[in-house]
């Protein structure tokens, strides 16, 4: 088959030529199939636009040379709606019992893109949780009573006035379910997601797999409202740009071959955490020096600088100790006032308590140097401050 052109002559219709990717902002963007110059699959507004799909070269993932006016695509007369399918009632049905397995009482779940929401319909009948739907369609008025609905495009604007609002919230749970192809700007989609997470909170998300496209040649599923066909890979690269770190996949069968995937926010998951063990431990050493103990460190690892400094524990720590043979025996912590000194000194004068740099053996270490006769403390710095011996 000849290798597909890009079609042209598209100034008078409403949308816009992709002229960068919709992923990384990539500029080799390299055609793949050609389907010609087509109406909208739903709501057709009597205009025709080109259905080509194009490749970054950057990032790989697919999309579409043009996009089509969402607002004409998804009018509020939308036909689409999800409960007419068996096959996805019983689908969703799995998916809410798997997730109420992790479901604290009162949690927040937020389903984006929920159509008739045949989705949350399946948390109705627990009491203790808060449902929303976001649909942009009037698929939406068909949603249970129970659930809070949001007729409109999700955007991250959008989420900030739901994570606002006290008496919704952040989520545990954040559903897209076949959404992410069809949204204009999945960056500011996906900011919002995060903006409604809690800590801890997961996204969830199903995405038709590219792959099934062209192993099962399912051309038919190739449509202006699809602007984007995801991979496991490509999907995983986008999450990870708004600190969506993936923890889970998983194939189904739905559409012909899609995947699912659960993600968590990584800034909720440990930037705060870091502030805090660096202040729980900092708080810890001060109260045992202002005791009138003394503290010294195991191992002058690399790793103990950007902590020492982090966490200000230089005013705590009296020396650091290392093998001997250390060539590292006789300098001090960079930036610092701390001498390295050789571990027979821990033994010598028995400091009430050893901070370990090198907490990541500690199961070594610590049997290690009580074997040589050191009888105090040891504190592992990380991911908490804990005390451990007696």
């Amino acid at each position: 088959m000849a290798s597909a052109q890009l079609c042209t002559g598209t100034e008078s219709m409403s949308g816009k030529e992709t002229t960068e990717c919709q992923g990384c902002g990539g500029q080799e963007l390299h055609p793949l199939f050609d389907m010609g110059v087509q109406p909208l699959a739903e709501n057709s507004n009597g205009e025709r636009y080109p259905l080509v799909l194009i490749q970054c070269l950057d990032c790989f993932l697919v999309q579409l040379s043009y996009q089509a006016d969402p607002a004409v695509m998804f009018q509020a007369d939308h036909p689409y709606s999800t409960g007419n399918s068996e096959a996805l009632r019983h689908h969703y049905t799995m998916l809410a019992h798997n997730m109420r397995m992790d479901l604290p009482e009162g949690s927040l779940i937020v389903d984006i893109g929920a159509n008739d929401g045949t989705f949350l319909a399946n948390f109705t009948r627990w009491q203790d949780l808060t449902l929303v739907a976001v649909e942009p369609t009037d698929q939406i008025l068909k949603a249970p009573d129970q659930v809070i609905k949001f007729q409109a495009p999700f955007t991250s604007e959008l989420a900030r006035r739901i994570a606002g609002d006290g008496a919704i919230g952040r989520a545990r749970y954040v559903t897209a379910m076949n959404v992410l192809a069809h949204v204009p700007d999945v960056h500011d989609f996906l900011d919002g997601v995060t903006q409604l997470l809690a800590p801890g909170g997961q996204f969830v998300t199903e995405n038709h797999d590219f792959y099934s496209i062209t192993d099962g040649l399912q051309i038919d599923t190739i449509y202006h409202e699809h602007l984007r066909y995801y991979t496991v890979a490509s999907l995983s690269r986008l999450l990870e740009q708004h600190w969506l770190r993936v923890t889970r996949v998983e194939q189904t069968r739905m559409h012909g071959g899609s995947f699912r995937i659960w993600a968590r926010d990584t800034r909720h998951d440990w930037t705060s955490d870091a502030a805090e063990a660096a202040m729980d431990l900092t708080e810890l050493l001060g109260e045992i020096t202002g005791k009138g103990h003394a503290v010294y460190g195991i191992g002058a690892a690399t790793r103990a600088t950007p902590l020492i400094h982090f966490a200000g524990l230089a005013p705590y720590i009296a020396y650091v100790c290392e093998v001997a043979g250390s060539a590292k025996i006789g300098t001090f912590i960079p930036g610092t006032d701390i001498p390295v000194v050789d571990e027979a000194d821990l033994v010598r004068h028995q400091p009430a308590y050893a901070l370990l740099f090198a907490w990541h053996m500690k199961d070594y270490i610590v049997p290690k140097l009580r074997a040589a006769g050191y009888r105090g403390k040891f504190i592992v710095p990380l991911p908490k401050p804990e005390v451990i011996g007696d």
